[in-house]
């Protein structure tokens, strides 16, 4: 009998990365050749969702793509009682964290500049969705830690802590998705990319530029947008355009298991 208590995740257990054996470098791939791990330049990996999963927040999202794990949890609207923080719109407060074995590299359990950098971008990115006018006086925390961690983390928790916002009943203007694109320079370009692909320090992988993009699909509005490198500008459009029309594919998929998990959690 399983667990109540216990959240049933995917039936396929996946090591930890620290476990794992070194990875071989990642192929040269172009649009008529498969990556490392068998998938097409522009294929999404495996997505897993599920919402409501801690019961003392407000709302809550548990979220897999690949072998990237991520919980975003809220809480709130919540008073704000300190008199300098009064406030006639609501706040948003978000905190991101690495947990200390979700990279093969040990994580401190104090926030780095990495991390605060992420927070300040998931907060942005949610007070433009958050219909904060609703709740004046109020502040919401969120908070977003990656369980482990294989390319792409930014895109997936700024789409994490939008679908825990849904979960929370707290009104926003659409649903954030985002996506992550890494471009190389020898024109190779790969979607929603491992860690390897992402950061893999190999030689014909050198160069080139990332670029995270986070939409509101409903709105065709572009929520979020880091571009990381150098590249012509004619490239980064024609990237950011892919990144658009894979977070408009995306949106369906998440929409689809955000149904079916308050479906599954509807009280019969």
């Amino acid at each position: 009998m399983p667990d109540p208590k216990r959240n049933s995740g995917p039936d396929d257990a996946i090591e930890p990365p620290i476990l794992h054996k070194e990875s071989a470098p990642p192929k040269s791939v172009d649009k008529n050749t498969s990556r490392t791990d068998g998938r097409k330049w522009n294929e999404l990996r495996p997505l897993f969702l599920k919402v409501g999963i801690i019961t003392k927040a407000q709302g809550s999202a548990y979220i897999e793509m690949g072998n990237t794990k991520l919980i975003a949890a809220v809480y709130g609207p919540k008073e704000i009682l300190k008199r300098e923080e009064f406030s006639l719109k609501g706040k948003v407060n978000c905190e991101f964290k690495y947990m200390p074995f979700s990279r093969v590299q040990y994580c401190e359990p104090r926030q780095n500049f990495e991390e605060k950098m992420i927070s300040k971008c998931i907060c942005d990115a949610m007070e433009g969705v958050i219909l904060l006018e609703k709740f004046p006086k109020a502040l919401v925390d969120i908070s977003v830690q990656v369980i482990q961690d294989d390319g792409s983390a930014l895109a997936l928790a700024l789409t994490a802590a939008s679908v825990a916002l849904v979960n929370a009943n707290i009104e926003v203007k659409d649903l954030i998705v985002g996506t992550t694109l890494r471009y190389f320079e020898n024109s190779d370009v790969l979607v929603d990319p491992t860690a390897d692909e992402e950061h893999g320090p190999f030689s014909k992988f050198s160069g080139g530029a990332g670029f995270h993009l986070a939409v509101l699909p409903s709105l065709s509005q572009i929520s979020y947008l880091k571009q990381t490198g150098k590249i012509e500008q004619s490239q980064a459009r024609d990237c950011i355009e892919t990144c658009w029309e894979t977070c408009l594919r995306l949106a369906t998929g998440i929409k689809n298991l955000l149904q079916e998990s308050i479906d599954q959690n509807a009280p019969r």
